[in-house]
């Protein structure tokens, strides 16, 4: 027979169990301590947190009797458990939060309260502080000037040199943005700064952004800074010419390879039925119940950058991964899935994609300098596609497809064969012979296009003096002055065996090939691929407060700078 139910006597609600009753009963005591707590005028008496400021002491000297009475004592249970609560009330208005209160910028903050309270007393926050919201935003526009200063220091003080510039739309869900960022090398590493983000607007054609681009730039760079440009396929890159080279994005070209050939639409109309029928399945494979890359692990360790959303990805995880996953179908009973698998089809076609996803790996490499690597890059899938277009049926068909794609998709610009040429492990390894002289002189075409920049320069003072205009110059000077010679000196000199690091390899060799080694310093800070994998997590947060209306863009714009370009 049922018992009777415990009705709480607080607030009338019924528990089957008296063990709920009492921890019920104990929740309504821990609430009123809580309000109670709260509610008291709090003693003028310095809340110290336990092991946050050994040093407390020394801000308390106007405070003798309160810090003989607290000194370095443990803060009351009682006390932590309202800390620990308000933290969680924090943390439960939006889980973003969570990072940020492990964070050492909230440590800071909490300990420059505690540090005010030792100080003044308790005091009330709000009448003391106002909405925190409203004062952080009063200080945004003299720290923005501050960072804002740093980062224009920083990109003008190897005026010289040149910087690489990357202007990059991130789509998150139907919204998306344009996310600006300048590369330099600073030592020998590249140094990356976010100068700008903006919301894109339906309205906005190509010619739009680019003002938008050259306007933030001549915020933080002179205007005789030689740029390269780097743009998503999005932006209309004749729109750049006039500003400076512009190159585009390799992992959106190398998308739009494999997106133009593997088009559904595309391959039907080419009566690839074999091929649609695969991909289909792959997708339904990888995308049903259980299997994901938590099932069976991630692919690779490095991921393709964010402007890969290639069709692709569920092909090369169902080959890969081939066996766990007959073995999971099997024991979920549904083996006709693999069954309708052409599994000849899949491995010939994993054999061509692969190395595809691979390159766009390499390619997108944050650490290192990847501007070299398009020119290999494009000869070696070249090799890969022309080798399999001797087989018979649809892989050949396929691959003449490949080939035409990157032809028409994956440009190659001269600064990518210059950089290639500034790479001591490679030189012009990579292309046959006919294509040396052409590539040659495309570098002493750039080395004399930015020559005028070099001549206050003591630093890297050109080796031999400009020849006088008066027809005593003769033709072998005239071929030294535009660097040609010292161009025939560097590739005489054997290949590097190891990869080397080559800012590390340029700098040792700054006065033997001081044109080259200038020209390396500028180039090779240009990276081959415009996304990098902190954008979608910038332009995440940025569409979130355009969303919410949290700010006006230019505030959001500032802060996301500041986030960027402080720590």
């Amino acid at each position: 027979s049922q018992t009777e139910p415990y009705t709480c006597g607080a607030c009338g609600i019924q528990f089957q169990f008296y063990n709920n009753l009492l921890e019920h009963m104990q929740s309504h005591a821990a609430d009123n301590e809580n309000n109670i707590a709260s509610s008291q005028p709090r003693s003028p008496l310095p809340v110290v947190e336990e092991k946050w400021k050994p040093q407390l002491q020394r801000n308390n000297t106007n405070h003798t009797s309160a810090s003989g009475s607290v000194g370095n004592s443990v803060i009351p249970e009682k006390e932590r458990q309202n800390i620990a609560e308000r933290l969680l009330r924090v943390m439960c208005t939006d889980l973003g939060v969570l990072s940020v209160v492990s964070g050492k910028e909230f440590i800071k903050l909490a300990q420059t309260l505690v540090d005010s309270g030792a100080r003044y007393g308790a005091f009330s926050v709000t009448e003391i502080l106002g909405n925190f919201n409203t004062l952080a935003l009063k200080h945004l526009p003299r720290m923005y000037n501050q960072v804002k200063v740093k980062v224009t220091c920083a990109l003008g003080s190897n005026a010289c040199l040149g910087i690489g510039v990357t202007c990059h739309s991130q789509s998150v869900g139907p919204d998306s943005c344009y996310i600006l960022t300048a590369y330099q090398v600073e030592g020998n590493h590249i140094k990356s700064y976010v100068l700008g983000i903006k919301g894109v607007d339906i309205r906005d054609n190509g010619d739009f952004i680019h003002h938008w681009v050259q306007n933030v730039l001549s915020e933080f760079v002179m205007s005789e800074i030689r740029t390269v440009y780097v743009t998503d396929c999005k932006v209309n890159s004749s729109a750049f010419s006039k500003a400076g080279m512009c190159l585009r994005c390799s992992a959106c070209a190398l998308n739009s390879v494999v997106q133009s050939v593997l088009n559904k639409r595309t391959l039907q109309a080419r009566n690839m039925h074999e091929v649609i029928e695969l991909l289909n399945v792959c997708e339904d494979l990888a995308g049903s119940t259980g299997l994901s890359k938590e099932t069976f692990g991630s692919l690779e360790e490095t991921s393709p950058p964010p402007c890969w959303n290639s069709v692709t990805d569920s092909l090369l995880l169902v080959h890969e991964r081939y066996e766990q996953i007959c073995e999971f179908y099997s024991r979920a009973k549904k083996m006709n899935l693999i069954q309708n698998l052409n599994k000849h089809l899949l491995s010939n076609l994993a054999a061509i994609l692969a190395p595809v996803k691979q390159a766009v790996i390499e390619l997108s490499n944050e650490s290192r300098p990847t501007l070299q690597l398009v020119l290999p890059t494009y000869v070696k899938l070249e090799k890969l596609f022309t080798s399999k277009a001797n087989d018979a049926g649809v892989v050949s068909k396929l691959c003449h497809l490949f080939l035409e794609a990157l032809k028409e998709n994956f440009k190659v610009h001269s600064a990518h064969k210059v950089a290639m040429i500034l790479d001591p492990q490679q030189k012009l390894r990579p292309v046959p012979p006919y294509q040396h002289e052409e590539i040659i002189s495309k570098v002493c075409e750039l080395i004399n296009e930015v020559k005028e920049s070099w001549a206050e320069e003591t630093e890297f003072e050109p080796s031999t003096k400009k020849p006088r205009a008066s027809g005593e110059a003769t033709a072998a000077q005239e071929e030294d002055w535009f660097g040609k010679n010292e161009v025939y000196d560097y590739l005489q000199e054997p290949l590097f065996q190891a990869t080397p690091d080559l800012f590390q390899y340029w700098s040792c060799v700054t006065q033997k090939h001081t044109k080259l080694a200038k020209l390396a310093f500028w180039l090779l800070a240009v990276p081959a691929v415009g996304a990098r994998s902190e954008c979608v997590n910038m332009c995440e947060q940025a569409l979130l407060i355009k969303r919410r209306r949290l700010l006006s863009p230019e505030d959001m714009n500032k802060l996301m700078f500041l986030k960027s370009n402080m720590l």
